[in-house]
Parts: C-alpha cells; structure tokens; sequence
C-alpha cells in the first residue's frame, strides 16, 4: 500500500518527495528481508559419504544458509574423516549408514550387529553423538529394527527421492527436487557412492528456489 502524506506547513515538496522515496525504499528492503513462514522446513539428507563431493556441497550449503544431516558410510567415514568434521562444525548433523552398505536384511546377527557397530563407532570418532542410522536401500525388517533398538539408534529412512543417483542430469534433479518438496519431507540425496557432480549442480540451482518458496533447511530432528 502506498504511504499517505500528511501535508505540513513548513515542509517543502522536495522534502515530502524525499521522505516518500525513504519509505518506499525501507518498505521494498523489509519485503525481501522478510523472513521464511513458519513450520515450512525441509530436511535435505546426503547418503554414502564422505565423498569427493562433500566438500563442494558443504559449500553450497553454506552459501544459502541450509543445513543438512549426512549419513556416512562408515569406511568411508574413517577414510575421509575431515569432510564430516566441518559439517559438525558448520551446523549439519552425520549420522551412521552402516560400515560397508549392504542390506541388512540380508545379513545374519553376527554381521549385521558388525555394521552397526563399526559404523557408529566411527561417527562417533569424527564427534558427532547422532542415533540415527539410515539403512541402505531403505531396506528394514524386524530383526533390524530389534538390532537398532538393543541399541538405542533411531532408522531414518526418506519421503522425497531426489533420483540424483540415476544423473539424469542437474536440471532435471533441481526440478524434481522443488516440485516434490512439501513441509516437513526428508529428501534424500547423495554424496558419495560415484560422481556426484551433478548432485552439486542441482543443489545451486534448487536451494535458491526453495528459498524463495519460503523453506528453512534443517537437518533432520533428533539427529
């Protein structure tokens, strides 16, 4: 709404047309400095690193002010130690993926209580005290849920597939990603486990639009 001038005697029309282009001017700022709605959050999740491309999503992520939670392969977790330390550090969260990625429905007790327990074991050596583990393949059962509870850890599977993993190229991920954002959806995404440069690609060209769409970028609650 435009303002309303209040005629003044003494007030030049220079003056008046001054004022009036002061308050356009702070309206127009505080409109794009308005902050994002309330309870629109999104949880953007990063599996099978750290990778090659960690570093460079950290600083997309960085750029747009959006934080993240990374599930680490353990293996590579212990390989490539420092990427996970700075996302700590910079606000994100690195939960466990297991050691080496295989199904666990598929493993007997003996090696499926292995992947866990190395995989945690090194998310804790980088610092992070995360319970979370998200199993590979979204794949779960029953004797991998009472393994998760025996150990106090919570399975975070995803809502929104990005389908990053296909690289059907960074257009077409970016647009899968914001079209299918909803309030409070996990996304699942990926650093690791190939070439992820396109997965970098998309994230500049979707956090941007996300934000504008009025999304804040969280990592996942509880993790």
């Amino acid at each position: 709404m435009r303002p309303k001038l209040t005629r003044t005697r003494g007030v030049t029309r220079p003056f008046a047309a001054a004022v009036l282009a002061l308050t356009a001017a702070v309206a127009a700022c505080t409109a794009v400095a308005a902050p994002p709605e309330r309870g629109k959050e999104l949880y953007l999740t990063f599996d099978d690193g750290p990778g090659g491309a960690t570093a460079a999503i950290l600083d997309v992520l960085r750029a747009h002010d959006a934080k993240a939670t990374f599930f680490a392969v353990g293996k590579n977790l212990a390989a490539r130690p420092g990427p996970a330390r700075r996302a700590l550090a910079e606000g994100h969260a690195v939960a466990a993926h297991t050691w080496s990625h295989p199904n666990l429905t598929g493993l007997g007790p003996t090696a499926l209580a292995g992947e866990l327990d190395r995989s945690v074991a090194a998310v804790r050596d980088v610092g992070s005290d995360s319970r979370c583990l998200r199993p590979p393949y979204g794949a779960i059962d029953d004797p991998v849920r009472q393994a998760l509870r025996a150990r106090d850890l919570r399975p975070v599977l995803w809502n929104v597939d990005s389908s990053d993993w296909r690289r059907p190229g960074a257009r077409a991920t970016a647009d899968r990603l914001v079209r299918d954002a909803y309030p409070g959806a996990v996304v699942l995404l990926h650093d690791g486990g190939g070439d992820r440069s396109e997965t970098v690609a998309a994230l500049r060209i979707a956090l941007p639009e996300l934000r504008t769409e009025g999304y804040r970028l969280r990592p996942v609650p509880g993790c």
